[in-house]
This record gives structure tokens, C-alpha cells and sequence, in this order.
């Protein structure tokens, strides 16, 4: 049997028989190398000795035809390729096999456009027709390639690799870009049909919310496509920090005829989980997968009771024994808290022992920290433990001047603070033993170790933050500034680390809302936005200040806990009075980044100005507007990076943007222009509209408006847009189609424009000039003509808006 279905131009083949993803290790030679450290956010190529040695192989050219069986048939979904991308820690050769049918009506040369990172071969009708090995890594390179076809039905065979380092996008596509449209094809065992009828099932199905704070976790589905009640499986697969032990969750529950969702699971009764879930249902043989996500986040138990910061230090150790992830936190707060092992301390150490051992990807985060194990907790170790600890600790890499054939990656600001820490300290702590990667003495291991700490703290107290405000990536910095302050041997870097605490205790400050750190982003993940109450963040302003709540995610936290650093209330600082609004801009990073930020009570909306405007991304969050005090609600705009809607690409479909726009900020006013790459996979745009928490909402033309207690949205689209109303985003989001825009986000309040309905007829009323392209112009009620010169310059009631450098953090207190 066959399953069919039409290509026309620019679409892809995308229905293919797969085999199972082959995995190997690669191993190759020792060796050190030279690359500099990533002073900005974005994404940098480093060519690591491994990938030198993976090219020189060129295995691809030594793959075979395949005519073996196919285990698997890939569904697609809304995705254009085959996609495979994963996460490996240590390097790996993976490959893959497939399989697809195209038709013809007539004989010839079919064209098409062939994409990958890595290497692919394509044979047609038993005769290899192309090879492609661009080898870019995670960045796609794209070819012509023109397939003979004959006359009716062709069969398509190819064979796919890469080396795995890290994350890997690991994908082809074969994307048609004929004027006449042909047939693709795939072979099944089972009834076209009622695979199709399954994918449609699944493609109905969403989570009611993306994060659940109360209630019933529910799986919503369009009921009408059911024949009968219908079983179907899940897979939860946490997200997580890489530290973490992550188990899988299997389940299998029942899609009802005569209901419109089931329950997953019941919030109060559930532990803190931010899962990828995959929905399944079986076609015979067949598994047809759907991938959602969904955080559930019982508020109950991440609310504590106030009390001083002594107190709250022992409730959050206390927490994170009960409920925090399993890792070397779960060592620290066992040994701190109970003065013993319980099995999640044993669990974490022994997963945090094997990731430094195996030289895993993200090792360092784990290394740092546990040199407490060997000072302030040396009489809790058994000899068999300290032993252990000693051999992975001297046989270590360090750092790239030393060999090795890791994938370790060493290049980003945190990554590299952490093994320069590490070094120092373990070299004091073994001063006399020999570090057998490099050959050196612990003596000589912590004064380079030395030199690089001061220097990264020369380059950090000069420029700040280049991957700025990151809610994910502070608290792995907060670690390293942790194991200084707890442990360096020199009190003139002991001073550095509580000199950086002080500052990104500032900036986690200035940057939260009611607790939660809602901001701009120099880089995030989808679970950053949609779980924001689980970013650590919150937890570390929670210790400080009492505001914030507790988080499974406790790497930092539990450092903090033990130590006797108090910091300032710096929210205070920046917290306006009645009838004030509070504006907030400091330039962060080698790049100077101008992060600008206005909050009153009740709300606060942020962005970054005219920031690397019409160039590719990559997980930079660049506006968010977070309102309504007493239930803080969230609204952004980005570019999709993927059509995937929970995929693993950077940029994601959610997490940073395909094509960054441009970006000016004024009070609580954004303006965003932007000018998408053609080339690009998705040709729109989309906010992410969470309506379960707005209190109200409108749509109303091109406007969008928005409700939550007396703080208020208004935002208005030059191309109009759609509610997503079926699906996995449904009720999530706004689609605004296009390549080119221009949108306003403007926030409110009771306060500032009296009803919900004024604050709408206000905005409405302006008068908007678009001109297609990098201008627009409107009057704004309270700060006159707002006009934007071809993205170049930015003029409030005829004043130009500067955009010179400048340092520390400058406010503005204004009225209302």
C-alpha cells in the first residue's frame, strides 16, 4: 500500500520510511587547540579537533545504498523536513536511512533544493544522483540538485549523518522547486486512511494551558474525529539544566467519544514538572507521535511563609531536599540540611561523578561546586567517595590548552568562568598532586586557573552580562560566584565574587515583576516564557527579598542557602511610588546592548533598542510585556526560527526569532518593525497570547487587547492577524502573516486611562501611517507623533531618541 500526496512548489518531500537513528561514539586523537570565548549572546562555530578528525574520515563516501528494512515511517506534522535533532553530551556518529516515492507525469530533470548541517546522498531508481557534505554544524547550507525522474512512480533513497557535539541539528529536506506538481509517495503496511486519521487526532490535541499552577491538567482533542473511545500513550521527558537525572514517564490513558479532553493529571496531587510530552496513538504496527509541552507548577507548594533571610535560607535547603532536581544540589542540600546521604544526595552524586568522568558536556557546572565535598563537608565523604572525587578531579581537562577529544563546550561567558573556577580551586585543593591531562602540578593548575578568574572578572565588571538578563544562564554564573565566595583561597577574589553577586543581584532585581523575573533575554528557552515561574531566578529573589517563589531548578539557590551573603533589596531601588512610572536602561555586553524597561504597579514592559535589526537570531528574547499585579499575565512578539512548534532548533519556533526585528522602546511604548529573510522557514510573525490569563480580551481589526486586573495591553499590527483557534497553540497565539511589519505593543492602566474600554477607544483612535516597509508614524495620547525613519531613526513629538553608549544603570521616575 501507498500513502500519496501533493508537491507543488516550495514544498517538500516529507513523508519518508525511516530506519532507527544509528548512534556510535567517535573517538579521535587528544589534542589541544586555540578559539576565543564568545564575548557576545550569539551563536559562534568552533571547530572543535574531533569534527577535524570526522571530516578527515568522510565516511559518507564508504555509506551504501540501503536495502535493508524500514522500522519506522516519519510523520511530519507541521515540519518540512526529516528531523532527527537531539542532544548528545559526548561526541557520536549518528545516521539514518530513508526511503520515499515521488511521480512524475512525464520524464526528466526535476529540480530541487537539498538541505542539511551535515552530509546526505540521494539515490534515485538505484542510481546515486547527488551528494551534498557541507559539515556546517547546526548551521544549514543548501544546494541545487536536479533528480531524473522517470515517468511514473520514482524511488528515493537516502542516507543522512552528522557528528553529534552538543546539540545537533540533525535534518535533510528536499524541498521541490519545479512549476509542475508531482506525487510523493510513501510504502505502509497500514490503511492510508486511518493513518491519517490518527494524525489528525493528534494534530487536534493541546494543553488546555502551558502552565498549570491549580486545577486539572488538561489534554484537550476535537472529539468528532473519534470513531469510539480511543487509547492513547504519553511520554514525558523532563526538561532540564543538564544536571539532572531525568526519568521518562510512560502512560496510557483513554480519548473518550462522548468528551472534549482528559485529564492528565491532577496539579495538587503532581510533583514540579516542565515536561516535552509526546501524545501517541498506534496504527497497527505504526507509533504516530505528537510532541506538546506543558509545565505543572503546583503554586501551593512554591509559596513558603515569609520570614527573615536566615529563616528563608533553611526553607529553601529544606525545600530542594523535598522537591529539588537530582544533581549536585540534591548532594549539597543532603549533606547541609541533614548532615548525611539520602538516596537522591547518593543519585546525585553518583550522576555528577560520571558527567565529569565521561568529560560530558555541561561537567563543569557540577565540577565547581563540588569542591565543597573536599572542604566543608570532607568528614561527611567515605574514603571511597573522596577517592573517587580525587581521581576525576585530576583527571580532568581543564581547558582547551590542554589534549583531549571532548565536546565540551568552553566558549560561552558561564562555561568559561566555570572551568577557569574549577581549575583554581581544585588546583589549590590538590596543590601537590599531578593533573594528569595536562601534566601539571595543582600548584601551577590554580595559578593559571588564578589569572583566568581575574581576568573574567576584568572583562565582567567592565561590560556586565553578554548573554544579558538570561533567566536561565545567570544562576549557572551565580554558581561559579558561589563556589568563590564559599571557597577561594584569596580574599581579593572572594571580594570579586561578592562584588559580582551584588550586581546580578541588581540586575535579577530591576528585572522582576511580582516576583518573577520577566524581562528581555539574551538567551532562553521555550520553557523560559512558558514556565517562567520555574526560572531560578525567582528563587534566588525569593532568599533575598522574600518575593519570588521557590523552583525545582536549585543549583544557585542551595549555594546561596549555605553561605552568609546578603545582598541589598535592589527591586526596591526601582519599585515606583502611586502614580509614578519607573523607566530603566543599562547597555550590557562587549556589544552594548541597550536594555530599556518601564514598570508602574502595574506592569512592567521591556526590550532591547535597535538590536542587530533584519539578521538571523538566535535565542536573544527581545521584547516582553508582563501586566496586572495582582496576576501578572505575559504578551511577546517574536519571528518564528522553525516551524516546528516545540522543536529543538535554535532559534525555536517560540524562543528567540528566525529574522531579529528592529526594536525602539519609549516608556511603555514598543514599536517593532520587521523585514523578514525570505529565506526564512516561516513567513510570519505570532505573539504569544496565553488567554487563560487574561482576565478579558479583545479583538478588534488589527488591534489586540488585553486585560488583567487594571494593568492593560493594546497591540496593533500592520498586516492584521489571527487567534489560532485549532490545535497545539490554540488560543496561545496570534498570527500576523507577511515578510514585512510593523507592530506597536503599548501597555496601561486603570490609573492612566480609567476603564479598560477608555484605554481601548484611546488607542484606537490613533491615526497609523505604514509605509510597507521601514517607516511608520502615529499619535500616541499621552506622548504626541511617534515616528520611525526607515528603522534608522526614532522621534518622539519630533525629538530624536539617542542611542549612545552609556554605563551603569540610569533611571527615570516619572508621572503618570
Amino acid at each position: 500500500m501507498e500513502l500519496t500526496y501533493q508537491i507543488g512548489y516550495d514544498e517538500t518531500i516529507s513523508r519518508w520510511n525511516v530506519t532507527a537513528m544509528g548512534k556510535e561514539p567517535f573517538n579521535s586523537p587528544k589534542k589541544s587547540f586555540e578559539a576565543e570565548v564568545n564575548m557576545e549572546e550569539s551563536y559562534v562555530q568552533v571547530v572543535y579537533p574531533v569534527r577535524e578528525a570526522f571530516l578527515k574520515e568522510e565516511r559518507i563516501q564508504k555509506a551504501a545504498r540501503y536495502d535493508g528494512p524500514y522500522e519506522n515511517l516519519y510523520f511530519p506534522f507541521e515540519n518540512n523536513r526529516i528531523d532527527l535533532s537531539t542532544f548528545l553530551h559526548t561526541p557520536h556518529y549518528i545516521y539514518v536511512h530513508a526511503k520515499a516515492g515521488v511521480r512524475a507525469a512525464e520524464e526528466g530533470s526535476y529540480p530541487f533544493d537539498l538541505y542539511t548541517c551535515g552530509g546526505v546522498r540521494v539515490w534515485v531508481n538505484g542510481g546515486e544522483q547527488a551528494c551534498y557534505t557541507p559539515y556546517t554544524r547546526n548551521i544549514a547550507g543548501h544546494t541545487r540538485v536536479n533528480l531524473f525522474l522517470k515517468k511514473g512512480l520514482n524511488e528515493i533513497k537516502v542516507y543522512a549523518d552528522e557528528l553529534a557535539e552538543r546539540d545537533v541539528f540533525f535534518y535533510f529536506e528536499l524541498r521541490y522547486k519545479g512549476v509542475t506538481p508531482v506525487e510523493g509517495s510513501v510504502e505502509v503496511t497500514e490503511q492510508p486512511e486511518e493513518i491519517k486519521k490518527a494524525e489528525e487526532i493528534l494534530k487536534s490535541c493541546y494543553f488546555q494551558q502551558d502552565m498549570y499552577t491549580e486545577g486539572e491538567v488538561r489534554l484537550c482533542y476535537d472529539r468528532t474525529l473519534l470513531d469510539g473511545d480511543t487509547r492513547v500513550y504519553l511520554t514525558s521527558s523532563p526538561c532540564g539544566t543538564g544536571m539532572q537525572l531525568s526519568d521518562i514517564e510512560h502512560s496510557e490513558m483513554t480519548l473518550k467519544k462522548d468528551e472534549d479532553y482528559l485529564v492528565f493529571a491532577e496539579t495538587e496531587e503532581s510533583s514540579i514538572r516542565l515536561s516535552r510530552i509526546s501524545v501517541c496513538l498506534t496504527v497497527g504496527n505504526y507509533v504516530v507521535p505528537r510532541n506538546l509541552f506543558v509545565g505543572i507548577i503546583p503554586k501551593s507548594r512554591i509559596v513558603l511563609e515569609p520570614a527573615a533571610i536566615g529563616e528563608r535560607k533553611q526553607q529553601a535547603l529544606e525545600f530542594l531536599v523535598k522537591n529539588g532536581e537530582i544533581g549536585f544540589q540534591s548532594v549539597i542540600t543532603s549533606l547541609e540540611l541533614l548532615k548525611g546521604w539520602n538516596d537522591n544526595a547518593e543519585k546525585g552524586f553518583d550522576l555528577a561523578c560520571k558527567k565529569v568522568e565521561r568529560h560530558d558536556d555541561c561537567a563543569d557546572f557540577s565540577l565547581a561546586p563540588f569542591t565543597l565535598l573536599m572542604t566543608r563537608y570532607r568528614n561527611l565523604l567515605t574514603p571511597e567517595k573522596a577517592e573517587r572525587i580525587k581521581a576525576m578531579v585530576l583527571n580532568f581537562r581543564y581547558w582547551i590548552d590542554e589534549p583531549g577529544n571532548d565536546v565540551m563546550w568552553y566558549f560561552s561567558e558561564n562555561h568559561a568562568f566555570l572551568f577557569h573556577v574549577s581549575q583554581y580551586l581544585w588546583g589549590c585543593i590538590f596543590g601537590k598532586e599531578t593533573f594528569t591531562v595536562s601534566g601539571r602540578t595543582g600548584a601551577e593548575q590554580s595559578e593559571i586557573g588564578k589569572k583566568r578568574v581575574l581576568a573574567w572578572f576584568d572583562n565582567f565588571f567592565a561590560y556586565g552580562y553578554a548573554e544579558w538578563n538570561s533567566a536561565t544562564y545567570i544562576p549557572i554564573d551565580l554558581i561559579g560566584f558561589f563556589s568563590l565566595y564559599l571557597n577561594a583561597p584569596d580574599e581579593d577574589i572572594r571580594q570579586k565574587a561578592k562584588r559580582a553577586l551584588d550586581f546580578t543581584m541588581q540586575v535579577i532585581g530591576f528585572n522582576s515583576f511580582e516576583g518573577v523575573m520577566n524581562t528581555t533575554y539574551g538567551r532562553i528557552y521555550e520553557e523560559t516564557i512558558k514556565t517562567r515561574l520555574q526560572v531560578e531566578p525567582n528563587f534566588v529573589s525569593w532568599v533575598s527579598t522574600g518575593r519570588g517563589y521557590c523552583t525545582y531548578y536549585g543549583n544557585a539557590t542551595c549555594l546561596y542557602a549555605i553561605s552568609d551573603y546578603e545582598p541589598e533589596d535592589y527591586e526596591m531601588e526601582c519599585r515606583p511610588q502611586p502614580g509614578q512610572g519607573v523607566a530603566m536602561e543599562n547597555d550590557q555586553g562587549i556589544a552594548g546592548v541597550k536594555i530599556n524597561i518601564y514598570r508602574t504597579g502595574e506592569y512592567l514592559t521591556a526590550g532591547v533598542r535597535r538590536f542587530k535589526p533584519f539578521r538571523h537570531g538566535h535565542q536573544q528574547h527581545l521584547m516582553n510585556v508582563v501586566f496586572g499585579k495582582e496576576r501578572p499575565a505575559i504578551f511577546y512578539v517574536n519571528h518564528p526560527g522553525e516551524r516546528v512548534f516545540s522543536g529543538e532548533n535554535r532559534p525555536s519556533y517560540w524562543a528567540g526569532n528566525g529574522t531579529m526585528p528592529w526594536i525602539e522602546r519609549y516608556r511603555n511604548l514598543t514599536v517593532m518593525v520587521f523585514a523578514i529573510d525570505p529565506n526564512e522557514l516561516v513567513h510570519y510573525i505570532h505573539a504569544y497570547t496565553p488567554v487563560y490569563e487574561y482576565e478579558a480580551y479583545a479583538c478588534d481589526g488589527s488591534w489586540f487587547f488585553a486585560k488583567s486586573g487594571d494593568g492593560y495591553l493594546g497591540s496593533w499590527f500592520s498586516n492584521g492577524y489571527e487567534m489560532t483557534a485549532y490545535g497545539a497553540n490554540t488560543e496561545k497565539e496570534l498570527v500576523s502573516r507577511g515578510l514585512n511589519h510593523a507592530v506597536i505593543v503599548k501597555c496601561g492602566s486603570k490609573e492612566e486611562f480609567g476603564s479598560f474600554e477608555a484605554f481601548q477607544k484611546s488607542l484606537k483612535e490613533m491615526e497609523i501611517e505604514w509605509n510597507g516597509d521601514r517607516s511608520a508614524a502615529f499619535t500616541d495620547s499621552q506622548y504626541g507623533e511617534i515616528r520611525v525613519r526607515d528603522a534608522e531613526e526614532f522621534l518622539v513629538d519630533g525629538t530624536a531618541v539617542s542611542v549612545e553608549p552609556a554605563k551603569g544603570f540610569r533611571f527615570l521616575r516619572t508621572k503618570l
